[in-house]
């Protein structure tokens, strides 16, 4: 058992013993019953023994219980204590409930002892050592079993606090990207066409604003991913002009409801507009399409050589970020001719708790 017993004996971990007490009583009444059947006693007295067995269980391991709670608070910082005070009392108290109870039981029993009284307490003294024996292992099982499920569960929450932690510090690495292309964007776009510049600045402050509101939380709704996506692909409609084009496809509009890692599909468009060489001529077309539980996007692939390397730790970032929120992978498809990503769309904004 270990040191902190003030833990280890919980409101919960009472029930559970509370509840194990009332178990052991009538599993020793039916085995009472059982045994005394067998060797054909009077009706009377397997009446009265299986009364007597049940009683004495139920008020030994209730005392027992309350003897836990007594020397779990009277001495939670001395271990060695504990043990000692619990199990020496647990013993006496079983011995005397056996000596109070058993002259009530043999009387409606009719049973007539013939026994010296040293054979009387050697009897009562093994019947209450063995009792009291199995009850202290039952109850320190339960709190051995306690103990490990709150291990276990602090466990899995420190496990998430550094999953969240991780996943935000990956996220913040976007936003300083983004922020760098879209301001050099913004100069270039001044000097050419001042009027889609300052289009192009307030398309730029609605998505700052929705990402500094955003920013902190792990998951969004598809339907308000997508609001930042066509934010996003309207910012650079007004840079590429006719070179860009994009289609939102969407099977199921419930789907909509749905979560997704917050700032997982803008990446995505922008890797598909950073690494891939398009013209008026031949211009780049973007499929975002909602099928299933996923959500894609895909373009046509004709990367340029030089980003190879970053769309690669672009989608590595992603693929960690959506496996510590939803526990699945990303999907990855590129025959050459089409590349495409993947996200499975989860029903719960904490899908990995």
């Amino acid at each position: 058992m270990g040191n902190d017993i003030s833990k280890l004996v919980s409101a919960y971990s009472i029930r559970e013993i509370a509840k194990m007490n009332i178990f052991l009583s009538l599993l020793i009444s039916v085995f009472a019953v059982f045994f005394l059947t067998v060797f054909h006693e009077p009706t009377i007295l397997i009446f009265g023994m299986t009364l007597k067995s049940g009683c004495y269980i139920g008020l030994t391991s209730f005392t027992l219980l309350y003897i836990l709670r007594y020397c779990s608070k009277k001495f939670q910082a001395n271990t060695s204590k504990f043990r000692i005070v619990r199990y020496c009392t647990s013993f006496l108290c079983a011995l005397i409930i056996q000596f109070i109870i058993w002259p009530f039981f043999a009387f409606i029993s009719d049973i007539q002892w013939e026994y010296d009284e040293t054979r009387l307490i050697f009897i009562f003294t093994s019947e209450a050592l063995i009792m009291t024996t199995l009850i202290l292992m039952l109850q320190d099982f339960a709190l051995v079993r306690h103990g490990k499920s709150q291990t276990e569960l602090e466990n899995s929450r420190l496990q998430l606090r550094n999953a969240e932690a991780e996943n935000l510090l990956l996220k913040q690495q976007i936003h300083p990207h983004f922020l760098f292309n879209s301001l050099n964007t913004l100069k270039a776009l001044i000097k050419k066409d001042p009027n889609a510049a300052e289009s192009y600045l307030i398309q730029l402050a609605d998505f700052l604003r929705a990402a500094v509101s955003e920013n902190n939380t792990q998951a969004t709704t598809l339907e308000e991913e997508l609001k930042l996506c066509k934010n996003y692909m309207e910012m650079q409609k007004i840079r590429f002009g006719t070179a860009l084009s994009w289609d939102l496809i969407i099977d199921n509009e419930n789907m909509l409801k749905g979560f997704v890692p917050s700032f997982s599909l803008q990446p995505l468009l922008e890797n598909a507009i950073k690494h891939n060489i398009f013209t008026k001529e031949s211009p780049l077309k973007i499929m975002v399409r909602q099928h299933d539980s996923y959500i894609s996007i895909s373009n046509a692939f004709n990367h340029r050589n030089a980003g190879e390397l970053s769309i690669k730790s672009g989608l590595v970032n992603l693929a960690e970020r959506y496996l510590l929120w939803s526990g699945e992978e990303i999907i990855i498809k590129n025959d050459g001719v089409i590349f495409s990503v993947s996200l499975k769309i989860m029903m719960h904004e904490n899908n990995n708790n």
